[in-house]
């Protein structure tokens, strides 16, 4: 296997390997000096155990005029038809397992991370960038005749290609290790946040009742929370989508005519504190306060357009932050103190702002900053997809995943969010799994359908010929609505995986089953947890281990039986076998077994 760089102009594109440089040793240092059309660049390897960490610097008197720089290429990556390819990102089409012959050729396949593992677990090689992000940055994995090449990119913005240096996020390439250890080494790396990182827990408007929510509805789930088990452990009521005019227009409309104060205060009243959603960045041509001035826009100068045909703000424009920061010092006055805030992710492409300095990364750091600073010292932000990838001090809880739904797809489709932001876990952030529901025929009197009708099942493609659109379709609430199994499954990954803890079902349909479910969960509420590869798993991990619990779930479709070395006591309300220092379960599709330690 072959390494080097590459450096992307207008014109050309240029590939320096390794081979062809004389490097300087220098402690646990290798670097290498070279010069690429005037360019001054300088290639770091710092030795670590299994690998190297590694970073470009590029130089230059005059602007550097680049368009993307690959600070590594990893070429060819030998494989075998049966290896699994392992990716993680926060893009929720961009995370979990692949087989090599499933990647389309020519096509790049972005991540955070990617590695190629005869099995999940067993060693093999790696190519991740490492967080904080600063740049539109990504670990690329591709196919050209039947050979895989991973690569660490870097695209420019507009304002980047006028700099005259760039320093590269910091690369980690790992060999002969598993993914559990590039886990364990790649969290070793992680800057940690100093500020307060509390687990989140309470009720959310959003799963039942979406955008339909009604300040009644809301009065009523209080009520039904107080006579929970473990009322005493929820701490907030949150208003999501819904309340506000149109996106943009972030004023009550009529269904809260009462005012948002009013239905704050009626929740402090109750002992909780309120807390609300905005996707601050969005707008309607509609809204009152739509500016064209304060829009993005691409090179061409066509408006970058979002979910519901709104338009994007430029969060570095100063009248358009004002807007933004005047909005929620208005919403901390009615007495709101937890902001979710939504649909930051929406500038993670986009590469022209109004500060020409600004990246995606700098422009979402700053604007939590600014919220945080405009608002007080108890409010609260739960970053709703924003990126992991911001690093440490900027949000202290933020969503790791797509939504859930009462469906069993979105369970693992979350799993595989939670299978490597563990890392991350009262590390850098609290992560956010999403809500803990279970509704379902077997858990509630009023099971929730999504539309009239039962959500149509898609016949999956291969990977290769999957869009992003094809692989939203395939899991979007795809299939039955949860079973009492199902609903177990997830309520227990919510408690174990150490991340907030909202419900968001209707409380009062909840039948004894339902309450239960979540009764149980709330036990085995952990700080942190570790997902492990067992050696069958195919894309999934099985096993999920915290301070507090264990937890083994069966993602196939048939019952399986499990067997795994364990040797501390512990009582669970299923049956088990602990011989020998060996735990034994069978467990049924899709149902988890959840022991807590003695």
């Amino acid at each position: 296997m072959d390494f080097g760089f590459r450096l992307y102009f207008e014109d050309k594109t240029v590939f320096i390997p390794e081979s062809s440089l004389m490097g300087e040793k220098s402690g646990d240092k290798t670097i290498y000096h070279t010069e690429v059309a005037d360019i001054r660049i300088r290639w770091e390897f710092q030795d670590i155990p299994s690998g190297a960490l590694v970073k470009l610097c590029a130089e230059r008197d005059t602007p550097l005029k680049l368009l993307r720089v690959d600070t590594l290429c990893l070429h060819p990556v030998i494989y075998k038809e049966t290896d699994h390819l392992t990716f993680f990102s926060n893009r929720w089409s961009r995370s979990g397992n692949r087989y090599p012959l499933e990647l389309e050729e020519n096509r790049e396949y972005l991540a955070d991370c990617a590695g190629i593992f005869p099995n999940l677990a067993s060693k093999g090689i790696s190519l991740a960038v490492v967080s904080p992000f600063k740049n539109i940055v990504s670990a690329c994995a591709s196919r050209h005749r039947g050979c895989i090449e991973f690569c660490a990119k870097t695209e420019f913005t507009s304002g980047m290609q006028e700099l005259c240096v760039f320093e590269s996020e910091c690369v980690l390439f790992l060999q002969d290790t598993t993914i559990d250890a590039l886990y364990e080494t790649y969290r070793s790396l992680l800057p940690k946040s100093t500020f307060p990182m509390p687990k989140l827990t309470g009720w959310n408007t959003w799963d039942y009742y979406l955008d339909r929510v009604t300040p009644e509805d809301i009065y009523e789930n209080i009520d039904a929370l107080k006579h929970l088990p473990f009322a005493d452990k929820l701490h907030y009521i949150v208003l999501d989508d819904g309340w506000q005019k149109e996106w943009g227009d972030w004023c009550e409309n009529e269904k809260f005519s009462c005012g948002l104060e009013q239905v704050a205060k009626r929740i402090v009243d109750a002992g909780f504190a309120a807390g609300i959603w905005m996707a601050p960045l969005l707008i309607k041509d509609s809204c009152p306060a739509f500016r064209a001035d304060w829009l993005l826009k691409d090179e061409s100068g066509t408006y970058f357009r979002e979910i519901y045909d709104t338009y994007i703000l430029d969060p570095t424009h100063p009248e358009a932050r004002k807007f933004v920061l005047d909005t929620y010092k208005h919403l901390y006055s009615c007495g709101y103190r937890l902001f979710k805030i939504d649909y930051l992710s929406c500038l993670l492409s986009i590469k022209k702002y109004h500060d020409q300095t600004a990246t995606p990364y700098t422009a979402l750091a700053r604007l939590i900053k600014d919220i945080q600073a405009c608002t007080g010292p108890d409010a609260v932000i739960l970053g709703c997809s924003l990126p992991i990838q911001c690093g440490s001090n900027i949000a202290p809880s933020m969503r790791i995943g797509v939504d859930i739904h009462n469906h069993f797809s979105h369970v693992s489709w979350i799993a595989e969010s939670l299978s490597w932001t563990w890392m991350y876990n009262n590390y850098v952030t609290r992560i956010d799994p999403d809500f803990m529901i279970v509704r379902g025929e077997e858990t509630a009197d009023e099971p929730l359908i999504w539309e009239p009708g039962t959500p149509k099942y898609v016949a999956p493609k291969r990977a290769s010929q999957m869009t992003e659109a094809d692989i939203f379709e395939c899991h979007w609430r795809n299939g039955d609505q949860f079973n009492a199994v199902e609903a177990e499954t997830w309520a227990n990954l919510v408690a174990i995986s150490g991340g907030n803890i909202f419900l968001s079902d209707r409380i009062a349909v909840l039948n004894k089953k339902g309450i239960s479910i979540l009764t149980q969960a709330f036990d085995a509420a952990s700080e942190c947890c570790k997902p492990i590869f067992l050696p069958d798993d195919r894309r999934l991990p099985s096993k999920w281990e915290s301070e507090k619990a264990i937890l083994l779930i069966n993602w196939e479709d048939v019952p399986v039986e499990k067997t795994i070395t364990f040797c501390r006591a512990l009582h669970s309300c299923k049956p088990f076998c602990l011989n020998d220092h060996k735990l034994t379960v069978t467990l049924q599709p899709h149902e988890s077994f959840l022991g807590i330690f003695a």
